[in-house]
């Protein structure tokens, strides 16, 4: 079998029985946005690792090397987030082409300092080594969190409530625009840009849902909504129901596709590296819930579809009609 049958998700499942040779310390490994291990004086902690590769999830033309050194570290901060937790130390590799001019890289660095400096996280260190041909990024982040607070992807069930944190197509709207497949009007063209070079980790929102108890699952939105909404379906046993004329999608985003002529629910719905936070809530605490969000503070919020019982995802059309739709999104090896 090769890896473009299997794809990354397969090929996680196909290794994931008996990487654990001691259960002592670990609380849950593969299958969740960080690894949770501890407790330590009742805080555990939440190691994540996420490796970037050029052409594959960036192209060096199509950024400066401070965002991209930023973005390296936000996605991986994104993760942090997810879980609820609080980011701490981080590790950098990189595999740098000989040829690459030293200010380049130092550059990046600063990208890299500054989003650390943000979010008061430290570099302790890492690894250089030479790349053939590509730069290759590598970030390992440690975080914590109190133990009762972590939230993962496995415990959504029947009748909770699902909700985003912001709107999602952007990102993907953004690349698309980079890789020349789209050309908007210069009007909102840099808007979907920033979006997608300069994500922004909820490190915030992450922590004030956690701290208050209410949520039941929660990832962050990498691979594009129905793919990481599957991964909480499938973690949890559970489907889902969304509604398709509540999926939030930007002013700019309507404009766009209105000039284009596109659909712009296929961004939203596959689209990936939109970084904002998909939440699930028991029907009991939805009206706390959404009071968290007052006034639009940290974040905005949206209901978008609840969990059912039965398995797959389902979307309900504008003219009641419902539908089951495939679970497309970013899949290294097969998209």
């Amino acid at each position: 079998m090769k890896f473009s049958e299997i794809g990354e998700f397969g090929f996680i499942e196909s290794i994931k029985k008996e990487c654990i040779t001691s259960l002592k310390g670990v609380i849950k490994g593969i299958g969740d946005d960080c690894a949770v291990f501890g407790p330590y004086s009742g805080r555990v902690l939440l190691f994540t690792t996420d490796m970037l590769v050029e052409d594959i999830h960036f192209l060096r033309d199509k950024l400066t090397p401070y965002q991209l050194g930023w973005k390296a570290i936000a996605v991986n901060l994104s993760d942090i987030a997810a879980m609820g937790g609080r980011p701490l130390y981080i590790l950098i590799s990189l595999a740098i082409p000989a040829k690459t001019n030293v200010e380049l890289i130092q550059d990046l660095y600063k990208g890299m300092k500054d989003i650390c400096e943000h979010y008061t996280v430290n570099i302790l260190g890492g690894d250089t080594v030479a790349s053939p041909d590509k730069l290759i990024i590598n970030i390992s982040l440690i975080g914590d969190a109190k133990e009762e607070e972590v939230i993962y992807r496995s415990g959504a069930r029947s009748g909770d409530k699902i909700y985003l944190t912001g709107n999602v197509g952007d990102s993907s709207a953004g690349l698309k625009i980079l890789k020349n497949e789209i050309s908007p009007p210069n009007s909102i063209g840099s808007h979907f840009i920033k979006v997608h070079n300069e994500p922004e980790p909820l490190i915030e929102t992450g922590r004030i849902i956690a701290t208050s108890g209410l949520a039941s699952a929660m990832i962050d939105l990498s691979d594009g909504l129905l793919s990481d909404l599957g991964h909480i379906c499938k973690e949890s046993g559970v489907g889902a129901m969304l509604f398709r004329s509540k999926i939030p999608l930007s002013s700019e985003l309507k404009l766009l596709a209105s000039r284009t002529r596109f659909n712009p629910l296929d961004l939203a719905l596959s689209g990936g590296e939109d970084y904002i936070l998909l939440v699930t809530v028991h029907e009991a605490n939805s009206k706390d819930f959404e009071l968290l969000f007052k006034d639009k503070r940290p974040s905005l919020l949206y209901l978008i579809g609840e969990i059912r019982e039965e398995e797959g995802i389902r979307i309900v059309n504008d003219d009641g009609s419902i539908e089951e739709i495939d679970i497309r999104g970013f899949n290294h090896f097969i998209s």
